[in-house]
């Protein structure tokens, strides 16, 4: 009985894994989109245009990778779970890259606006 827990409980967290995912891949996008905005319309002549290319090539790897972990989280099944085939080790790898590129991407952002503004 503890395994058919242990299980639901396995995924249930791979649903909020995907969920939380989903919301990284809309964050990164909607600034990536805010970003072009802002390039039209304030940014007329840009210092530091490397650190505003180097943001927008994290916001991509974000979404990238994010879309890598949803795809091992949704690939999650009881038959895989504990063995080398398991799709959950890359899917948490996926989002740690995804974390670590949005974070750095907000950070670039906000440095290139600050400077900028």
């Amino acid at each position: 009985m503890a395994s058919i827990d242990e299980h639901k409980d396995r995924i249930e967290r791979m649903k909020l894994l995907y969920d939380l995912n989903k919301h990284i891949t809309t964050l990164a996008t909607g600034t990536t989109l805010l970003m072009v905005g802002l390039f039209e319309r304030v940014f007329k002549a840009p210092v530091w245009k490397n650190l505003a290319a180097t943001s927008f090539a994290l916001f991509t790897a974000t979404v990238v990778f994010s879309l890598f972990a949803m795809f091992g989280f949704a690939m999650y099944s009881r038959k895989t779970h504990r063995t080398s085939e398991d799709p959950v080790d890359f899917g948490v790898k996926a989002f740690a890259l995804a974390l670590v590129s949005f974070i750095f991407g907000i950070s670039t952002f906000a440095a290139f606006a600050l400077r900028n503004l």
